[in-house]
């Protein structure tokens, strides 16, 4: 028994009519009427009568109206939280935020339009909280989080390149380690951020330790720092993309693509089995 079979026998049996029904379902009579007939087929029981006025239910049709509007109510219920499994608590960076996430959630939802979602920046250490106490369903880390309780997936990886001015002499081309020298340099993050530790360890296999002269917390206003020739820095490729395609700024591969920053989703393993959640978390893998 189909929920739409079913739900033309309740409003068959409401109005009394066949016609009647029909225009309360905007739907043709025949239609209806067909219905009607393959859910009597379906049952192999006649379930109205004809009378003067419209139909009337048979003793068959009055025992099956509690069972149908009981299956109906079921049916609806069910539509109705999976529609509300499909709002999602994200947790980020501010990086991941204001370059990726817009851009994902609003294919998504153009693809899901009943998708809903609350995102919240976050540090590293907020982002583990968040999901071990269900303030989150899933987070969005620029490094890998240790915890038996916690499944994570990686995305691709981004380039960290070497940023400077058009102006700048290295805009032409790097010269090489060995000429850095007290070179000037914008960074993100302080030296305790695991995006920022991964940067200076790799300075300091080539014998480089930064003259840094700004530490920001947001990769805009480093940029920007650079854009008015204040420094140099070295930032995510995903982050520069617009600038280096207006020519604003100029981006050197100094660690042959070597030097990555890991962009992973982090969920409870129990989400694994969540098959609206999986949804979502394959389709920005196949998005990113």
């Amino acid at each position: 028994m189909d929920k739409e079979s079913l739900e033309v026998f309740l409003t068959i049996a409401r109005h009394g009519s066949i016609n009647r029904a029909a225009q309360a379902l905007f739907l043709a009579q025949s239609t209806v009427t067909h219905r009607l007939k393959q859910l009597e087929r379906q049952i192999a029981t006649t379930l109205f009568v004809r009378t003067a006025s419209g139909v009337s239910l048979t003793a068959e049709g009055r025992r099956l109206l509690p069972i149908a509007a009981n299956i109906v109510e079921q049916m609806r219920s069910f539509t109705e939280k999976k529609e509300q499994r499909q709002s999602m608590n994200i947790v980020a960076g501010k990086a991941f935020i204001a370059y990726e996430l817009p851009r994902l959630i609003g294919k998504y939802r153009q693809a899901n339009p009943q998708f809903t979602c609350y995102v919240r920046s976050t540090l590293y250490e907020e982002s583990l909280n968040a999901l071990l106490t269900g303030t989150a369903d899933i987070a969005f880390l620029g490094s890998e989080m240790y915890h038996p309780h916690i499944y994570q997936e990686f995305l691709p990886s981004d380039r960290i390149l070497l940023v400077t001015a058009p102006e700048h002499p290295w805009a032409e081309g790097f010269p090489g380690f060995p000429e850095w020298g007290t070179e000037e340099m914008i960074l993100f993050g302080n030296h305790t951020a695991p995006y920022r530790q991964r940067i200076d360890h790799f300075l300091a296999q080539h014998g480089v330790f930064p003259n840094v002269i700004m530490e920001l917390d947001s990769f805009s206003a480093v940029k920007k720092m650079v854009e008015q020739r204040l420094g140099i820095t070295m930032l995510p490729e995903r982050t520069v993309r617009e600038e280096i395609a207006t020519g604003t700024l100029v981006a050197h591969d100094i660690a042959d693509g070597q030097l990555l920053r890991p962009t992973l989703i982090a969920y409870l393993h129990p989400k694994k089995e969540d098959e609206a959640f999986q949804q979502f978390v394959h389709w920005m893998k196949e998005a990113y």
